[in-house]
């Protein structure tokens, strides 16, 4: 997540969404110039039950019982050629039209008062990595629900405008924060993904979109890949990456968009849309018919007659069938030559 902000009173502005689980900005530059380097931050563990989830090995994600505790190890790292003073700080956040944004009220939920790190500020020496821990204790009268939040580690120099005056600089990157609170377990998390629609952007260029709806108790960050195949001449194309950075509220509804080459004829073809959030996946399969007019929707996919998941459990069904005489038989026939000897 990265944020530049300017000004002598810096507005925070967004969170901008990383796939690495390195976040970096550029260092903070006084008047001589750009110090050729970046600070950034890097989550160092995960909860032991999210080990195989690639969203926990980048956010901080987790579920408390309220008067519960835990820390988290991060890293912040130097890259520049000079020390740079850096400041740790925690802010609340929101997701606002699918996408994660710190929030303009500093007192939007409690994770400001509920986390801590263990240092404040540090001088990072020139090409350093200094580890930290964040601290998240919950208190038991904290009442239900999931709080959306940042660590920030912040950067900043005064610079000289070109009409002389004063303006403070800050750049600023940080670790997002999920941490649900309630009794029992980590609630559910699940979606569904709705019809498949082919279109043509402004530019002529194919693409598919795709309504996801948060079903569950927990925000979502969706990451997805769709194949064509079957299409004219057999051609076969994918698989595309989906558009990244979408954030599902709980019980919210986003698109999502895949853009595809350009050189794509109209089809028909056989589409597969697999969407993900960390351990969760979900597909969609079909055919579609990409429009000829730009700027414009053709008809939704007409999906599979039947899921992929029932064609593979009918054909195991057929194999059983197909195998079983040949193993229950010997026995079928050995009990009866047994019954027929003790007669």
């Amino acid at each position: 997540m990265t944020v530049r902000t300017h000004g002598a009173v810096a507005a925070l502005a967004a969170l901008a969404v990383l796939s690495g689980a390195v976040a970096g900005v550029p260092a903070s530059a006084d008047g001589r110039g750009d110090t050729g380097g970046s600070i950034g931050v890097q989550l160092l563990e995960a909860t032991l039950g999210r080990k195989g989830d690639p969203r926990a090995t980048i956010y901080i994600i987790d579920h408390l019982n309220p008067g519960a505790r835990m820390t988290r190890r991060f890293a912040v790292t130097n890259t520049s050629r000079r020390p740079q003073r850096i400041t740790l700080s925690v802010g609340p956040a929101e997701i606002r039209k699918n996408e994660f944004v710190p929030s303009g009220d500093p007192h939007a939920n409690e994770l400001p008062e509920w986390v801590t790190v263990n240092r404040t500020a540090f001088l990072a020496p020139p090409d350093s990595t200094t580890e930290l821990r964040a601290t998240v204790a919950v208190p038991p009268h904290a009442t239900r629900g999931e709080r959306y939040g940042a660590i920030w580690a912040s950067v900043g120099s005064r610079q000289t405008d070109g009409s002389g005056q004063s303006v403070e600089q800050v750049h600023r990157v940080g670790i997002r924060l999920y941490l649900d609170v309630g009794p029992g377990g980590d609630p559910p998390s699940d979606f569904t993904i709705g019809e498949l629609l082919p279109g043509r952007t402004d530019t002529g260029a194919p693409v598919v979109r795709a309504a996801v709806q948060n079903t569950g108790e927990r925000a979502l960050d969706m990451v997805g890949k769709l194949w064509l195949s079957d299409g004219p001449g057999g051609l076969s194309a994918g698989p595309f990456p989906a558009r990244l950075g979408t954030t599902v509220p709980i019980g919210g509804t986003a698109q999502v968009e895949v853009p595809l080459d350009r050189q794509l004829p109209n089809g028909p073809w056989r589409v597969r849309l697999r969407l993900e959030s960390g351990l969760l996946h979900r597909e969609v399969s079909g055919t579609l018919t990409f429009p000829d007019s730009r700027n414009a929707w053709g008809d939704p996919a007409s999906a599979d007659r039947y899921p992929r998941w029932a064609l593979l459990l009918a054909g195991l069904v057929i194999l059983l069938l197909a195998v079983l005489p040949f193993v229950v038989s010997p026995r079928l026939r050995a009990r009866v030559r047994g019954q027929l000897a003790r007669r």
